[in-house]
């Protein structure tokens, strides 16, 4: 990614399609191959002679298109290209970085863009791309990173120049992360502007999209009749958050376009909005509920972080009971119909934050030559974090084995089919089971959750 200026000027293969400006391009190959592709939206009016701002869009899914779609409000409020990546971000740093050089480099000689005015969009993994190939490089305008970043001490420094924006759905386990990179940033004048959405797992808002956009391209020379127009977008955006019932997040984005506005444009329509807002009693409702809910959400939280780092070092077996009922009360408040969707959503963040903390210190407990006890405890906790991890019931059921304790290979072996496992194969090839397996207890929990078994097979 570092090496983009060197690859600008390398001859292309020329475009086999026509393009209509104002529409979405679902799939255009990046060269003779078709291998790669990706999606792109050129905004109305568009004219090869003019340059324009680019927002580079990196998912960890392969629908470009879709994650072009979210933009194009924004698209055509700044007068901005839009690219999307048709192949998945999931594979390490490193690869996404090799993968994202190539688009980006061909789109370059493409269209008409505004070398100074290039922006990268990203997405979960997406978003650790983006942020880490925009620090590489230093020739980015701006980065939206949503619901991830890479970040390290000497990124987006007072003196880089780059613009960053942080989006985080209110369901993402990372939000965490996010909301203290946010503390520490704010005072940078990297730091463009933080939003929260509803949800988690899917793109944010086109008005949220639209405002970070907004966030990085405005400048103290951006003409009055452009800033006026994003202004109005952005409370439209606001309205339209509150009367969707959505009083949180609405008076969230409401109440920072004073800052992001004041001196600017006349803001009075702003202040009765907020005030409208600030004014309804569901919001009051739910402001209290979340500054109690956030408060103990915090404290789990923080206890998560410690029982863990005790508790991998010192391989505390008799601490499992206490981390299962964690699970399972938070299990609980998230299947729970109850009206308390405050509670339930810090229950899904809760979940994910401590499923993400205990396969980070999985990955450093491997990385120093641990005991089979230790390993033991790591995939037994993991496990408990995640009952969907059939890979860590397999090590537990081999760990167990190795460790001579028939009866916890057995209930692992039938907790990971009752989780829907079913290679058949696998189950008798399963390391250090060699005596289990050919066992009648063994074959009778295989053929009981898959019909047959290799063995006692009556």
């Amino acid at each position: 990614m570092r090496y983009i200026i060197l690859f600008l000027f390398v001859t292309l293969p020329a475009l086999s399609q026509d393009i209509v400006p104002g529409t979405i391009i679902s799939s255009i190959a990046l060269d003779d191959t078709q291998n790669d592709t990706y999606a792109l939206y050129l905004p109305r009016g568009y004219d090869e002679n003019e340059s324009y701002p680019i927002v580079f869009v990196f998912d960890e899914t392969n629908a470009g298109d879709r994650a072009v779609q979210q933009f194009t409000i924004g698209a055509e409020l700044t007068r901005s290209i839009i690219v999307g990546a048709n192949f998945a971000i999931k594979d390490s740093l490193q690869t996404g970085l090799k993968r994202t050089e190539k688009l980006i480099n061909t789109v370059y000689q493409r269209y008409a863009i505004d070398a100074a005015k290039i922006i990268f969009a990203g997405r979960g993994d997406g978003a650790l791309v983006a942020t880490a190939g925009a620090y590489k490089t230093q020739k980015i305008k701006g980065v939206i990173a949503i619901n991830d970043i890479y970040i390290d001490k000497n990124i987006f420094s007072k003196n880089s120049g780059i613009k960053l924006t942080l989006i985080s759905g209110d369901e993402n386990p990372n939000s965490y992360k996010l909301r203290a990179y946010q503390n520490v940033l704010r005072s940078s004048s990297s730091f463009a502007g933080y939003y929260e959405y509803d949800g988690g797992k899917d793109w944010p808002e086109a008005g949220f999209l639209s405002a970070a956009m907004v966030d990085i391209l405005m400048t103290r020379a951006t003409p009055v009749e452009d800033v006026q127009r994003y202004y109005d977008s952005d409370l439209a955006f606001g309205e339209l958050l509150y009367r969707q019932q959505k009083h949180l997040p609405a008076f969230s984005f409401v109440q920072d376009l004073k800052k992001q506005y004041k001196d600017r444009v006349d803001t009075d329509s702003q202040k009765k909005l907020l005030k409208t807002i600030r004014g309804n009693t569901t919001f009051k409702a739910k402001r209290s509920r979340k500054t109690t809910v956030k408060y103990a959400e915090l404290l789990l939280a923080e206890d998560f972080q410690y029982y863990l780092t005790e508790d991998a070092k010192n391989s505390y077996f008799d601490n499992l009971g206490w981390w299962n009922f964690q699970m399972n009360d938070l299990d609980a408040k998230i299947d729970s119909t109850a009206s308390n969707n405050q509670e339930r959503k810090a229950s899904i963040r809760l979940k994910g934050f401590a499923k993400t903390l205990v396969e980070d210190k999985y990955k450093e407990v491997l990385e120093k030559k641990p005991k089979i006890e230790q390993l033991l405890f790591m995939n037994i906790l993991r496990t408990l974090v995640d009952p969907n991890n059939q890979q860590a019931f397999i090590n537990a059921i081999s760990l167990s084995a190795k460790e001579g304790d028939v009866n916890a290979s057995l209930f692992y072996l039938e907790e990971l089919l009752k989780s829907g496992f079913t290679n058949y194969e696998l189950l008798y090839n399963i390391d250090g089971t060699t005596a289990l397996r050919i066992g009648e207890e063994w074959n009778a929990i295989v053929k009981a959750y898959l019909g047959k078994s290799k063995f006692y097979d009556d």
